[in-house]
């Protein structure tokens, strides 16, 4: 009997490398799962359009969860199974709050296929769309929405616009910055919500899941799972979690975890 059923995997920081490459070993670790009949969920705060990076690894990829649950996707197919959007009209009456308490912050949206920022967005280079922030929200169905602030820190960013959105939009981030970013989704979405739905799909239990992380929107899907593990490099939260820490991810701990526990070699 194999030790566990399914794999969940953050992806950046955790089963990539920091020059966002998969390690042979990582890949080498979710086919001898896939081999065993454990298949391997990639759940990322990324866009659907950022999971190119797993193209090779086809074989064992069946399902992602991207935009931190807002979106699942069939990877093999290359199809959107699930799509959670967010309320244009609540995210505009946020979106004002936040400028008011942050004058300084920008806006920008995931659309399913495209992402658009206002102007002054602060990453101007990565934007195909440049519009005010009510026409981004009125242009077609919002699956996440990013605030950026250059004067706030992230964890002090996320700390305002956690009171100030109070649970009406549910609030993460991925990236620690002294120019705060965070990661905003309809309320209740998370990695977790779109792993237990799949898992729900596989009759899998989750108990049966092992899942690794290395950030705050990872908290929820290390919650689920039957075993989660923590990257070196973790935010304070993650670790202040107590979940065991395997090894870094440019030196493939996540693969290394995973052979390990199926009983497999490890060798390079």
């Amino acid at each position: 009997m194999n030790p566990f059923d399914v794999i969940a995997t953050d992806l950046d920081g955790t089963f990539l490398t920091d020059d966002k490459q998969v390690p042979e070993l990582n890949a080498r670790a979710v086919r001898v799962a896939a081999g065993r009949g454990i298949p391997t969920i990639y759940a990322s705060g990324r866009p659907v359009r950022w999971f190119g990076v797993l193209d090779a690894l086809a074989e064992t990829h069946g399902w992602a969860v991207a935009a931190n649950g807002a979106v699942t996707v069939d990877l093999f197919n290359r199809r959107v199974v699930h799509a959670r959007t967010m309320d244009p009209a609540l995210v505009a009456e946020v979106a004002a709050e936040i400028r008011r308490a942050l004058p300084t912050a920008g806006f920008a949206v995931e659309y399913l296929r495209e992402w658009g920022a206002e102007p002054h967005y602060l990453h101007p280079d990565r934007g195909q769309l440049r519009a005010p922030v009510a026409e981004l929200l009125e242009r077609e169905p919002v699956v996440k929405f990013l605030v950026v602030d250059p004067a706030t820190p992230t964890d002090e960013l996320a700390a305002v616009v956690a009171e100030l959105t109070d649970e009406r939009l549910t609030v993460t981030f991925s990236h620690v910055s002294t120019a705060g970013m965070l990661e905003l989704s309809a309320a209740g979405v998370s990695k977790a919500l779109a792993l237990a739905e799949l898992l729900d799909d596989l009759a899998v239990p989750a108990s049966r899941l092992v899942a690794f992380g290395d950030m705050p929107n990872d908290l929820p899907m290390l919650g689920l799972a039957g075993q989660g593990y923590a990257m070196p490099r973790s935010h304070p939260s993650v670790i202040a979690a107590g979940y065991p820490v395997v090894g870094d991810n440019n030196d493939a701990g996540v693969g290394r975890t995973i052979l390990r526990l199926l009983g497999e070699p490890v060798a390079d």
